[in-house]
């Protein structure tokens, strides 16, 4: 869903000075907002982010997969104190009991420049697009335009699979019509992310920065860049010894329904098993061991994800296909 905001247009002069006029965004992942959130607020509650409800009077538009007829009802309406402003964060959505692991970026600079996305490990969700929790961005905005990108889509808000593991990386990119420091900065999060490191990576000046300690600040030229920032929840200079090494060093095998964990450099801490839903089938904790067999597991023919956590503090999710 698609709301328009809008705010103070562009004031000519010897440097541009305005607000964006761009699209709010809303589905099944959550919401991504057109203004910077204010401070002191609590995870997952900036009330400039569309909360799911529609307040009467409030325009928007969709997209349709398909031509058709489209039906409103007056069951859809609901009672209460949802309807005083579009962006009130209040009443209860039907998705409220899903769980969430959210992460919001914008991206600005010193001339009022502003895009927010969203990129969220959802219940749900999968890591391929889904019109449910996948949102295209409208780049409505003349000026500036900032998106995550999966399977060559440009996305302002972004869905993906659960569990969530820190070992997973989202590619960033953006548009810009004028040149200049555009600052990307970590606006909010919730869930198991309200408290996990985020770091962004920029491939053009090989820096990877935590958004956790400090904002980004980069320059650029005017143009479209697709492929320069990574969203990522690990350093790779965390832990003992080198990253790539570690992640070489382990093996995830299964023969006969009996799954093969091996680590040749670190021992292991503990190995976490969940199906596609993302059911935790296993959890084994204390392993102490270079080696770990499990040759137990209740779970039919089907693809695995085994999570594997090192002594060192290392972590890394691998895929399997049970039979």
């Amino acid at each position: 869903m698609y709301f328009w905001t809008h705010n103070t247009p562009v004031v000519l002069g010897p440097s541009y000075k305005y607000n964006s006029d761009d699209y709010a965004t809303y589905n099944l992942s959550g919401g991504a907002g057109t203004q910077k959130a204010p401070s002191g607020g609590a995870a997952g509650t900036n009330i400039n982010v569309p909360s799911g409800y529609i307040a009467a009077g409030q325009s928007f538009f969709m997209g349709a997969k398909a031509a058709g007829s489209i039906s409103f009802a007056n069951s859809m309406r609901r009672a209460g104190n949802n309807n005083g402003q579009f962006f009130k964060p209040a009443g209860t959505s039907k998705t409220a009991d899903l769980e969430k692991n959210r992460v919001w970026l914008d991206m600005t600079n010193e001339e009022g420049a502003f895009k927010q996305i969203l990129v969220g490990y959802i219940e749900g969700a999968t890591n391929d697009y889904e019109d449910m929790y996948d949102g295209l961005t409208f780049d409505g905005n003349k000026y500036i335009d900032f998106y995550s990108i999966n399977n060559a889509s440009k996305l302002v808000i972004q869905g993906r699979a659960l569990p969530f593991a820190d070992t997973d990386t989202v590619p960033l990119g953006y548009r810009t019509a004028v040149e200049g420091n555009f600052t990307i900065s970590l606006s909010d999060a919730d869930g198991k992310l309200s408290t996990q490191a985020v770091y962004l990576e920029d491939k053009t000046t090989g820096t990877l920065s935590d958004l956790r300690a400090a904002n980004y600040t980069f320059a650029t030229a005017a143009g479209t860049f697709p492929d320069r920032f990574v969203l990522r929840y690990t350093n790779k200079t965390l832990g003992t010894g080198d990253f790539e090494n570690t992640e070489n060093g382990i093996l995830v095998s299964v023969k006969d329904k009996t799954v093969k964990v091996q680590s040749s450099e670190e021992a292991i801490q503990e190995v976490a098993v969940f199906d596609i839903s993302g059911k935790l089938l296993l959890d084994k904790k204390k392993v102490g061991a270079n080696e770990l067999q499990v040759s137990n597991l209740q779970a039919g023919n089907q693809v695995l994800l085994v999570n594997v956590t090192l002594e060192n503090g290392f972590k890394t999710s691998r895929k399997i296909i049970f039979q």
